[in-house]
């Protein structure tokens, strides 16, 4: 079903899910990516179809939760500026929901896992594909806290600091989103902000900071994946009990802009 939230028009899929499956501000371009069949993981569970647009994923990375099948109807309900879309327990035991919020120029995108017959501790992981062919900006900012170690950059065993489609700067890690080899970069504890610069149009998520909770992949709470055919943008929450019906939570908060160079759109996803 397609609706209009404040300037931005927002598809979700009913058929599977919750998955955002295309955005677009006022009758601007489509910023989210669409994958065909060929876009699938093969697990002992069964296939996993990535599809393109956004998802809800639990973290640590397991095979037999991360990629449980999205195939199964979604519940939709709706009002003048939100969308709320529920799925049933996945094989793993969990409930997955996203809700979408206008809020003046920009969209708050809620995320929610409630445990209904999982046992133990899992993270919301919040995933955005995007179509090749822009850059991708992982800021590695930190607060004033000398001479203690502020930030950090994780990387995964598949990626190379050889990489020509990476340039680590000061305050980002600016990652061309071009065929290759896979390859993953992370950040925390408070990035702040992740953005993907394409076309003039920067599409940027405000993520929740590391600091207090503990959180998956070294505390990783920004990563960029760029894979065949899309990139991602993910925000990973914090490790939360959803035994007997215990529930994590995690916000992004959307905006896309008109964006001259991508001199202008690092300044605006770093925040300087």
């Amino acid at each position: 079903m397609e609706a209009m939230l404040g300037r931005y028009r927002v598809e979700v899929a009913t058929a599977f899910g919750p998955r955002i499956t295309s955005l677009r501000r006022d009758d601007g371009p489509e910023m989210l990516a669409r994958l065909g069949p060929e876009a699938a993981i093969t697990h002992e569970g069964g296939i996993y179809r990535f599809r393109g647009g956004h998802r809800l994923w639990a973290a640590p990375e397991v095979a037999a939760v991360t990629y449980s099948s999205e195939d199964h109807e979604c519940e939709i309900s709706e009002t003048a500026d939100s969308i709320v879309v529920s799925a049933p327990p996945d094989t793993a035991g969990l409930v997955k929901q996203i809700s979408i919020s206008a809020d003046t120029d920009s969209l708050v995108v809620d995320h929610r896992l409630t445990g209904s017959g999982f046992t133990g501790s899992v993270a919301p992981w919040a995933l955005t594909q995007l179509p090749l062919g822009g850059t991708a900006l992982l800021p590695v900012t930190g607060g004033d806290t000398a001479p203690e170690a502020n930030r950090y950059v994780v990387m995964w065993p598949y990626s190379s600091v050889e990489d020509r489609r990476v340039t680590l700067c000061d305050d980002v890690v600016e990652i061309e989103a071009r065929e290759g080899p896979p390859l993953k970069f992370g950040s925390g504890p408070t990035p702040g902000r992740l953005g993907y610069f394409v076309d003039g149009m920067l599409f940027m998520k405000e993520i929740e900071s590391a600091e207090g909770r503990k959180v998956p992949d070294f505390g990783a709470v920004a990563q960029v994946y760029v894979g065949s055919g899309f990139c991602e943008l993910e925000s990973v929450g914090g490790l939360t009990d959803v035994s007997d019906g215990g529930a994590g939570t995690l916000r992004e908060r959307w905006t896309v802009i008109d964006c001259g160079d991508l001199e202008a759109a690092v300044k605006l996803t770093v925040g300087t």
